[in-house]
């Protein structure tokens, strides 16, 4: 049964990665097959990592903090392609972050600053509503890498239920060294650009970034004349309850999730034209990932386009799934699957169509965007392309 409430539409996009600030500049990388992962000097020197996804001109161990201006840029350029947003007790923030303002609070640790203001999960959050004047609920999701999946959702919750008019929603985290060390211990990372779903795949690489949409009521969009960009139809989550790092290998947990979010979306599998997948490139992701999305779309598991931004963009963490959710408006807009970059030969006991090589032409009305995480989170949303009309403006058509 779907979920009941007013319906909620995707209405502005916005983003700063490893390719630049914009959603524009994100989008051409990711469909032209370019990787914004590169050799990552400092962190390399630290013995901790040899490539990632950094901001441009950005050195990722430079002290300060480094999340709240992403988050400040990518929810201002959403805000401004929505045309704005009201502010006051209407507007909500729902932000996903793994680590938050944590850089603020690391220069108190090292000595190099006397106060940590704006240290927090809530930190970031906390200045996108103080920019927008968001009188209404700012809510913080630090669940692993589902975080911004999970905000995504919040937001989707606060529109259907009436407490929130738009929401600036999605998700921020800065590279640092606590957070690349973190991954190195568990020896996750590749030490080359990383390939999801590649027989001889070996790890992920991390990233950074901010990506932000707003979320608003559907009427509420009509009348003001905005820009529909897409539905967000459905959201669900699960948890493995398997182990802290590694997931269920049968991908019980993400199976739940998957079509939770179906089901809240009303949305038969069948219906599914596109994957955007978790698509970590570690071993036990993929095969899990793998496993979840044949139980979830039977037979035409193999038959569906699947793809994975993280060896482009690395793996943002708590931004990723609010990256993947941008991906999946912008592949309805342009007809265009943007291709996983690195992925030479899949990985035999994988049975998906996994779109590499080169972006592809497909028409996709509906997208299911996953995410797992550490503590056998699981994360799902569905996204809905926008109805004839909704994405025109005068003199321009996305499509073309």
């Amino acid at each position: 049964m779907a979920g009941s409430g007013p319906r909620a539409v995707i209405t502005g996009l916005g983003a700063v990665s490893g390719f630049g600030p914009g959603a524009e500049a994100l989008w051409r990388g990711l469909a032209s097959g370019r990787s914004a992962i590169r050799p990552a000097p400092s962190l390399a020197a630290a013995g901790i990592a040899e490539v990632a996804s950094y901001l441009p001109g950005e050195d990722p161990l430079a002290p300060g903090e480094r999340a709240i201006p992403m988050a400040l840029a990518a929810a201002a350029e959403a805000v401004a392609d929505a045309g704005g947003v009201s502010s006051g007790a209407r507007l909500a923030v729902a932000l996903g972050t793994t680590l938050g303002g944590i850089g603020a609070f690391l220069d108190v640790v090292r000595g190099e600053s006397p106060s940590a203001r704006g240290w927090g999960w809530n930190g970031p959050a906390e200045a996108i509503a103080r920019a927008h004047g968001a009188g209404g609920p700012v809510a913080v999701t630090s669940v692993a890498c589902v975080s911004g999946n999970a905000a995504l959702g919040m937001a989707l919750d606060l529109v259907r239920s009436g407490r929130a008019t738009q929401v600036i929603a999605g998700g921020v985290d800065a590279l640092s060294h606590f957070v690349t060390a973190g991954f190195a211990s568990l020896k996750a990372l590749d030490p080359a650009p990383c390939r999801p779903f590649d027989r001889d795949r070996r790890g992920l690489n991390l990233g950074e970034g901010a990506c932000f949409l707003v979320v608003e009521e559907e009427e509420h969009a009509r009348a003001r004349g905005a820009r529909i960009r897409g539905f967000l139809a459905g959201y669900g989550a699960a948890s493995d309850a398997n182990h802290m790092t590694g997931p269920d290998r049968t991908g019980r947990g993400a199976a739940r999730a998957m079509n939770a979010a179906l089901v809240d979306a009303g949305v038969e599998a069948g219906a599914i034209d596109f994957v955007s997948a978790h698509g970590t490139a570690t071993l036990f992701n993929d095969l899990m990932e793998a496993k979840a999305l044949h139980a979830v779309l039977g037979a035409a598991a193999p038959r569906i386009p699947v793809n994975s931004i993280k060896s482009a963009i690395g793996h943002t963490l708590g931004a990723a799934g609010a990256f993947e959710a941008l991906l999946c408006v912008r592949t309805m807009e342009e007809g265009l699957i943007a291709p996983t970059v690195g992925h030479l030969e899949r990985d035999p006991e994988i049975d998906l169509d996994i779109v590499a090589g080169a972006a592809r032409e497909a028409q996709v009305r509906v997208a299911l965007s996953t995410s797992s995480g550490f503590g056998g989170l699981n994360a799902a949303l569905v996204i809905r392309a926008a109805e004839p009309g909704d994405y025109f403006t005068v003199g321009t058509n996305p499509l073309n």
